[in-house]
């Protein structure tokens, strides 16, 4: 940051017409030429995390005095400063000046605007937009068809033999000499590694992808959809809940919650070495949520439309006025919105439809949502 410079917004933020307001210039700079730019950083607080910035808005100009007033057009009103669990963001003002040879001068600083805090639950984020799944697996297999019930058998089949021997052949060459090893041997980029670790990763890898491949199997007990014009919700907006999802079950569904939440999550990436490979992991963590539609039902029918069991709107404006705006520096940094259709049941795998999220600027255009600091 530069000592005396400064930025902030006058005379409010719309996209026809916006002004930004630059103190501290150098006197020397009056007359040269200038490069003036807003940039959005996110700033990952964890250890290794790998921080990330996206350009807002870039002009040429030419200084004129110590203090300008610097027109800009289309600044989102929605644009905030946040500081959070896992990362910081802020927008920053620089100033680049053409007067030297060699080095231009270069002027900083955080531009003044509100911070955004979390309005709506931040204690069950997480438990509102990724639920517990409990359920009976024998349940759920007796709900599906010959064919995915024998095809989820396999597969657990899969899991537990390939899973279960490859640990095993870890835990051998784990407590034998190199020279016996029949698999994994003790030597990795680092120098030495251990053969267990290396085939539980392995069975942790395998199982995992098998595991995705066994839930999708085990959801087929129905079929569920958002309608094909469903598209990403606008402010105000009211949808009836039986015009946004469709589907029927092959069993009876007793005791389910149809259920639509929204949330924000915190994005940002870290990186991790093992040996010489450094990986890079993204994270997309809830931040906070609101239940936007909730309806319990009692009984539905095998075969029965799931649109004739349902009642009642899908009020969205909460999107809007309670949680903070989407901003984001890229696809893995920022804050996200995100909604979805949950159909929770207690014996079955949960369904989860996930709606779509086109939004643009104007979406938050009126600026009062998620209250400033």
């Amino acid at each position: 940051m530069s000592n005396g410079f400064s930025a902030r917004i006058e005379g409010g933020l719309t996209e026809a017409s916006t002004y930004c307001v630059l103190s501290g210039i150098p006197a020397a700079a009056i007359g040269q030429d200038a490069t003036f730019s807003l940039t959005l950083h996110v700033d990952v607080t964890r250890s290794s995390g790998i921080d990330s910035s996206r350009a807002l808005h870039t002009q040429p100009l030419k200084i004129q005095a110590t203090t300008m007033r610097v027109a800009i057009e289309a600044l989102p009103r929605c644009m905030y400063r946040y500081v959070g669990q896992k990362i910081n963001m802020s927008v920053r003002a620089r100033l680049v000046v053409d007067d030297g040879l060699v080095f231009d001068t270069r002027l900083e600083a955080d531009l003044a605007i509100a911070e955004r805090k979390p309005q709506a639950s931040v204690e069950h984020a997480a438990a509102w937009i990724e639920p517990t799944d409990s359920y009976s697996l024998a349940a759920n297999l007796r709900a599906l068809s010959a064919k995915d019930r024998m095809i989820v058998q396999v597969l657990l089949a899969v899991a537990a033999i390939f899973g279960g021997g490859n640990a095993a052949l870890g835990l051998h060459d784990e407590f034998v000499p190199e020279s016996q090893t029949y698999w994994y041997d003790h030597s990795g980029d680092d120098g030495s590694e251990s053969p267990a670790m290396k085939s539980l990763t392995g069975s942790g890898a395998l199982g995992l992808g098998l595991w995705v491949a066994v839930r999708a199997r085990l959801r087929r007990y129905m079929r569920i959809a958002l309608r094909s014009n469903v598209a990403t919700p606008r402010a105000g907006e009211r949808i009836a809940m039986r015009d946004l999802v469709e589907g029927e079950a092959r069993v009876a569904l007793e005791r389910t919650t149809l259920r639509v939440v929204a949330a924000n999550r915190e994005n940002g990436q870290y990186s991790e070495k093992s040996g010489k490979e450094t990986k890079t992991h993204s994270f997309s963590d809830p931040l906070q949520a609101v239940i936007l539609f909730e309806q319990f039902l009692a009984h539905v029918p095998a075969g029965s439309a799931l649109a004739d069991h349902v009642d009642g709107d899908v009020d969205f404006d909460p999107i809007f006025s309670v949680l903070l705006p989407p901003q984001m520096a890229g696809s893995n940094h920022g804050i996200d919105v995100v909604w979805e259709v949950q159909l929770l049941h207690p014996e079955f795998v949960d369904q989860e439809l996930t709606g779509p999220v086109e939004w643009t600027l104007g979406d938050w255009s009126s600026g009062e949502s998620s209250g400033s600091a």
